[in-house]
Formats: C-alpha cells, structure tokens, sequence
C-alpha cells in the first residue's frame, strides 16, 4: 500500500492559530479516524450537507420548472437567476412537513419544525419543545467524528424574543435543534465566524464538546496566513505541481475573505454610532427593529456564504445551516430597487399589485444569493476530480409553500449538488401527493454516510434522487 507524506487532517499551526487544508492529491487515500460507536461509514470522499431556510414561502406560480417533471429545462421567473446551474439542480415537488399543523400561527408552528419534522410544542417559552432533533445535528453527531467542527450554524438575524398570541417567538428564529428542547443558536457576526474557523487553538474542546476558540489579541492585526508561513512553506516543499497550485489558490482565498471583513469593520465603524439605552431598547423589543434600516446587507450575506465554503473546502466540517431570515422575517429590504417594506409584509400581497411586485423582487434577491454561493462551490475543484459542489448536497426550501396563504402542501425545495456523484440532478421530478418533508432528510443523512434507515416520521428514502 502506497505511503502518503502527509495525514488528510493536517492543519497548518502557528501562535494561537490552526487552519485545515483542501483535499490535496498527496493526502489522497489516508484514513480517516474510526467513528466509534455512531452508524456511520464516511464515503470515500467527503460529502457536505448545507441547509438553507427560504424564509416568508414564495409566489408559487413563478417558483420551479416552467416544463414538465423530466429534464430541467426553462426556469420560471424567481429562479432565473439559478439558470446557469441547471445541470446541478434537482427541483422536488409534492413534498409537506405533516408535523406542521394549523393549530396555531404558521410562523411558528411550520418554521421551528422545517428540519425536525416533528410537532412544536404550544408555550411561552419555559418549556420549549419541538419534539425532535433537527436532521443537521443528527449528520454532525455522525461526520463530526472525522472533522474539527461537527457542524457550523450562520445566519442574518438575532434571535426573537417575546410572546406572540400564546407562541414563544423563539420557534420563529431558530431552526437547528441539538435536543427537543434545545436550539442551536445561529452565528450573525462574520468576523466571529471567521475566527472560529482560522483563529481558533485547534482541536481543543470543552466537557461539553463545544470547540474552546481562543482567538488572537485584537491589536494583532496581522493575517492568520502570517502565522502559519513556515507550516504552509514546508507543506509546499513536499507537494506536487498540482498540490502546489492548489494551495495557493485556498490561501488566496483565505486572505480574500480576511481583507472583505478588514472593509466591513473599518466601514461600520464610520457609521453613527447607536445610543446604548436604544439598543437595549431594540433587544427588549425582541430584535424586530434592525438598528440600521434599509442598509444593504448583500456584501455581509455573502462574507457568510464564503465562510461556509471555506468550512467545506477545508474539511473543517461537512454540516452546515444557514438562515437567510426569520420565518417571520422583518428586515427591511428597501435596499433593492423598487422595495419600500419588509419582507413579510410583502409576503402578505393580497388585492396589492404593489405589495406583490415587492414581494417578487425579494424572492429573486435571494435567488441571486443563492446563485452567487454555487459558482463558489462550482468553481472549487476537489482531489476526486469533481468539484465542492458535486460532493455536496445543498437544500434551499421553504416552511410554507405560499407566504401568502400560508400552505404547507408542495412546498417549494431545491436540491443543488450530486452528493458525491449519488444523487442525479438537471432534473424536476414530482413525487406521490403529500411525501414526507423526512423521506428527503433520511435520503440525505444516508448519502452522507449515517447507517440509518428512519429519520422522523420518514416512510423511506427518496430513490427518485439517483435517476
């Protein structure tokens, strides 16, 4: 058996400073540490799974394939801006989250349980419960095994607060349980991302498993590149041509995303400056005003879309969730031409023409979005020939089928990625009335490699996912 210079997990260290390398030909075919005790059996190359929440639904009529289930021709109007990636699309219909019931407000009742697909609990908020765990922190239970991180949770916005018609607004702000009464909070500060990712002691942790960050002095402006120059140099002087190639490309794209977040400090810092009693004020508010109105948040978004990249690249971690919003998503979007509200507001269209034409014009904003984090992932090719992208699965789906009526039939979900050459996308494919929202997350926890054959209420995986 061939001897490889290098372990697969070998990260370059300096002062306080610890980053995973990409996938290089000279770490090809090292093993990888036994998952003991998990139902787990890693695939022979690392497959990711991203989920991200499409807060307020859609406007049905102009989400999907313009065509008939089969090849993915045409888009229709909100997704034209995924056209480029069709061949890497997989648009599932007929699919419901029978967990989410009608006793209740949908914004909770439908978005706590996205990724569970289990019944929320009616409360307060002393006793919260959403009767499972979410399927991302069932994948990381198992991959977290072979990686630093056993998943990574980013979003745009606080937390709610509060009580809104007998429901913890809570349930509308998070969407990763790790216990049935337990939320995995959302990280919303891209410089603390980043820090977690590169500037962390390595391998570290706490009783409670949690990674212990240990991030360099805050006057040390220094790149984290700086620290780890002789690791990655001694890295270089035993890799191929290729490898060599590669490396530099990841480091550049490392200190791309240092220098963006060096931009955005030093310009919010120019920004005026928020009376304290005010935000304490907005927090008592349970976070629904958003302290700088109408601020375009694109740049910040995507700085959080390349984080998770970088996280995937690396191997640092193969789970990762992102929420775009809350279900009940107040930010103001007037940063788009032709937007004066916010999005749920939109989402409520009824006998306003004006109301949906906003509408509309948020819903391609996020199309766009999500395109921008594809020709990421498209364009980072792997040691296995294929690129980020083909080893990934990524789920774009909304709790509600309609942000309007609020329906919880066919819900709008995209599947991106071949994950790892399993799943077979460039296609629309229309599955038995009201599937199981589950049936697609045990379809997926198997294509990562966890040995299980139920997730929820699941009836069986998916096998219209391979073609």
């Amino acid at each position: 058996m061939r001897s490889w210079p290098i372990s697969r997990r070998t990260m370059l260290r300096g002062l306080g400073v610890a980053i995973a390398l990409p996938m290089l030909d000279i770490m090809a075919g090292a093993d990888e540490p036994a998952a003991a005790g998990l139902k787990f059996k890693p695939p022979r190359a690392p497959v990711r799974m991203l989920l991200m929440n499409m807060p307020c639904g859609t406007y049905r009529a102009e989400w999907g394939a313009v065509d008939k289930p089969g090849p993915l021709g045409e888009l229709k109007p909100l997704l034209k801006p995924l056209q480029p990636f069709s061949g890497d699309l997989l648009l599932i219909g007929n699919l419901m989250n029978k967990a989410a019931t009608v006793d209740g407000l949908a914004h909770y009742t439908n978005e706590a349980n996205l990724w569970t697909s289990t019944v929320v609990k009616k409360t307060t908020g002393a006793d919260l419960d959403v009767g499972g765990i979410s399927v991302d922190q069932v994948a990381g239970s198992c991959t977290g095994a072979v990686t630093r991180f056993p998943s990574l949770h980013l979003g745009m916005m606080a937390p709610y607060g509060g009580v809104d018609s007998g429901w913890a607004r809570v349930y509308d702000s998070q969407l990763s349980w790790s216990a049935p009464t337990t939320p995995v909070p959302n990280e919303i500060d891209p410089k603390r991302a980043f820090d977690r990712l590169f500037r962390s002691a390595g391998d570290a942790k706490t009783a409670g498993g949690a990674n212990v960050v240990m991030p360099i002095s805050e006057q040390d402006q220094r790149s984290v590149l700086d620290y780890v120059l002789d690791d990655a140099t001694g890295v270089r002087r035993r890799a191929s041509v290729a490898d060599q190639r590669k490396l530099d490309e990841y480091l550049t794209s490392v200190r791309d995303v240092e220098k963006q977040l060096d931009r955005e400090i030093k310009e919010a810092a120019k920004q005026r400056r928020v009376d304290p009693a005010a935000t304490r004020a907005v927090g008592q508010l349970g976070g629904q005003v958003v302290a700088f109105d109408g601020k375009d948040h694109t740049k910040r978004l995507r700085l959080m879309l390349d984080l998770i990249v970088l996280g995937f690249w690396t191997d640092s971690t193969r789970v990762s969730t992102f929420m775009f919003g809350h279900e009940r998503n107040d930010l103001n979007y007037s940063f788009i031409e032709g937007v004066k509200s916010s999005h749920h507001e939109s989402s409520h269209w009824t006998e306003s023409a004006d109301k949906l034409a906003q509408y509309r014009r948020i819903n391609l904003w996020h199309s766009e979005q999500v395109a921008y984090l594809l020709g990421r992932m498209k364009g980072i090719k792997e040691a296995n020939g294929g690129t980020l992208l083909d080893n990934s699965m990524v789920f774009w789906g909304a709790a509600l089928a309609d942000g309007n009526t609020h329906g919880r039939e066919n819900l709008p979900i995209m599947l991106a990625g071949r994950g790892g050459g399993v799943i077979k996308p460039g296609r629309s494919i229309q599955l038995p009335d009201k599937t199981p929202l589950a049936n697609l997350y045990l379809s997926m926890l198997q294509c990562l490699g966890v040995q299980t054959t139920t997730f929820a209420d699941s009836q069986k995986a998916i096998a219209e996912l391979v073609g």
